[in-house]
């Protein structure tokens, strides 16, 4: 396989967002048992359960956004057991045992790893494998040492109305359930924002908890009832309102893939690298989670324009990938950058993130690092102008039955994925062939691209000409 397949495994996803804020306390032991920055902006205290399938899921989610978010997030851990369910308490245990030893996160994720054993002698295999003093470990597990703690945090949980695993709260906003990537990252950005304002108006960092906290709702989060799950569940609605219309203009079913053997009129004018007048032109459909989409950035695209030079042309367009949850805003900011002339840069900075850290915070960040109008960026990120640009693509892609990325036009021919150099170097060396034979009967070197396109098939010719934006797509677009 050469490229990212468009279709995601399916996963089963039940979450709620409560808009009001409630008062969570943390203390010392917080911070021992805790991934991510001394000094949040954002801190996530979240109970889970070992034996919960959903709460190691969101255990996953909780890493990747650490290490996209760094210093600006806290995630807090808090044991969240079911009275009586003898096998999740052990675990709870184990871990906070092996936390007195200094090695919580390693015997963490092992649990989660491996949810379906939690007897004594998989608990002490654990031990053994990650460097316990197994001895000390065991007899801590056996006197029921950590229990206590154990005990605190399912009170903490009774007294805050936590009824179902996993549940977090993030600055204080209650989340309930399982909840995919990019809603994390939709929500986390929000609080971000909010953070910084308080900043600007004097908030030292260190305290910012603490004034997110100090109107915070004190009590359950269950005392008023349905009311508050409905507007949680429009929060959530309009927070994902970008990703479903994303995903709603990617929609094509019984597509037809585009033919190897003919030539397609793709729209040119997008950026990229290489003069306007080139008569190759080389449009590059991308991901920037895909890891194939990385190997043409880093060795295909570079050694075909160091081989051809002014006679390549180079053009990106977006075509972020439903697996992919960060895709999406990353195409946004390339196409917010492209609004002040710098869509290859942005390009180029995304890809030395590693595909981690495609967050708004970051894209701001970078935004400032490259010299442009912070304020403005931030503005034309939400506009309906960036969201209609991107959906253009994602049409263009799904019409012409790109499936996967990258997906490459060479002067319209297709090629499917990140194929070998020598592919791409026979296409263009038949277009240079054809366009030396042209410049030789007079063509002017700016209208070799036209006569090499004559004859291409058009829109109306397109595999897939038929598909449109669903009306679904284009009103939570106007959401945006």
């Amino acid at each position: 396989m050469a490229g990212c397949p468009a279709k995601p495994d399916p996963l089963q996803a039940g979450t709620n967002i409560d808009l009001r804020r409630y008062y969570v306390e943390l203390d010392e032991r917080d911070r021992e048992y805790a991934l991510g920055g001394e000094q949040p902006l954002v801190t996530i205290v979240l109970w889970t359960d070992y034996a919960c399938p959903p709460c190691g899921r969101t255990w996953q989610v909780m890493k990747h956004l650490v290490e996209d978010y760094g210093d600006d997030v806290r995630v807090v851990f808090r044991a969240g057991t079911v009275p009586g369910f003898q096998h999740g308490e052990r675990a709870t245990e184990a871990a906070l045992a092996a936390g007195a030893q200094g090695k919580f996160w390693e015997m963490h994720w092992r649990l989660f790893e491996n949810p379906e054993d939690f007897s004594r002698p998989v608990l002490r295999k654990h031990a053994e494998v990650i460097g316990l003093d197994v001895n000390q470990f065991m007899d801590d597990l056996d006197t029921g040492a950590y229990s206590g703690d154990r005990v605190r945090d399912r009170r903490r949980a009774t007294e805050l109305g936590l009824s179902a695993l996993p549940a977090g709260f993030v600055n204080g906003l209650f989340v309930l359930g399982f909840k995919e990537e990019a809603g994390w990252h939709a929500l986390i950005d929000r609080e971000l924002a909010s953070a910084r304002r308080m900043m600007q108006e004097g908030i030292k960092r260190e305290a910012v908890y603490a004034e997110f906290m100090r109107t915070a709702k004190h009590g359950q989060v269950t005392e008023d009832g349905p009311e508050g799950q409905g507007s949680a569940e429009a929060e959530a609605e309009r927070l994902m309102a970008e990703r479903k219309a994303m995903a709603e203009a990617a929609k094509a079913p019984q597509t037809e893939g585009p033919k190897h053997d003919q030539r397609y009129a793709i729209p040119t004018g997008a950026p990229g690298y290489g003069p306007a007048d080139a008569p190759v032109v080389l449009v590059e459909f991308i991901d920037y989670q895909c890891p194939y989409c990385r190997k043409a950035h880093e060795e295909i695209v570079p050694a075909l324009i160091e081989r051809y030079g002014d006679d390549l042309r180079v053009e990106l367009r977006h075509l972020p990938l439903e697996i992919h949850a960060g895709a999406a805003p990353a195409a946004r900011a390339v196409i917010t950058a492209s609004r002040q002339g710098k869509a290859t840069e942005f390009h180029e900075a995304l890809w030395k993130l590693d595909g981690g850290g495609l967050g708004f915070s970051t894209f701001v960040r970078l935004a400032d690092e490259l010299g442009l109008d912070k304020e403005a960026f931030e503005r034309d990120f939400q506009t309906r102008e960036v969201s209609d640009a991107l959906v253009a693509d994602l049409l263009l892609a799904r019409r012409l039955g790109v499936r996967g990325t990258p997906g490459f036009f060479v002067n319209g021919r297709f090629v499917d994925g990140a194929r070998s150099v020598g592919t791409f170097e026979g296409l263009i060396d038949e277009e240079l062939e054809r366009a030396k034979a042209l410049a030789e009967q007079g063509t002017a070197r700016a209208d070799l691209n036209a006569e090499l396109m004559r004859g291409a098939l058009g829109p109306e010719q397109y595999p897939n000409a038929h598909i449109q934006m669903t009306s679904n797509a284009a009103g939570q677009l106007g959401q945006l």
